[in-house]
């Protein structure tokens, strides 16, 4: 299985996150009390809810702390001051529509294209990784291949 490769901001996203998933541990099973008086729990909608919010809340739970038992903290230090890393803003130009583009690099658990943070794991962010200013790459995306242009990093 492939490492997890985490920024420190990542992980203290990841803690955070599990702390409210236990946190809502107490709520659930509230509800579930709650939802047991309501009679025969056969046909208890509110019962059958409950359980499986607290289902998927259990399974929400493992999936973090698996991911906080088994990541590896990104090494900076593999990558000179010009190059794309995790963190890195970078600017890109699509080659054939010339359409220019701004991101930052993140890992996946940061990663939110509509706050324009893409991931280090997604065909872009995967080919420009310890890319410089000036590099040329060939990318093969769901949607076809695609040539862009690293025109800036800031690290």
């Amino acid at each position: 299985m492939k490492k997890l490769i985490l920024t420190e901001e990542a992980v203290g996203k990841l803690e955070r996150e599990l702390d409210l998933l236990i946190g809502k541990r107490k709520e659930i099973s509230e509800e579930i009390k709650k939802a047991r008086g309501f009679g025969d729990l056969s046909e208890n909608a509110e019962y059958h809810a409950a359980r499986e919010a607290q289902s998927l809340n259990e399974t929400e739970i493992l999936k973090v702390k698996e991911m906080l038992e088994s990541y590896e903290l990104e090494d900076v230090s593999d990558y000179t001051e010009d190059q794309v890393r995790l963190g890195s803003e970078v600017e890109v130009l699509y080659i054939e529509s010339g359409d220019q583009d701004d991101f930052t690099l993140v890992t996946k658990i940061e990663a939110d294209p509509f706050e324009g943070k893409i991931s280090n794991e997604s065909p872009i962010g995967s080919a420009i990784i310890g890319r410089k200013a000036g590099d040329v790459v060939n990318i093969f995306t769901p949607g076809g291949s695609v040539s862009l242009k690293v025109v800036s990093v800031k690290n």
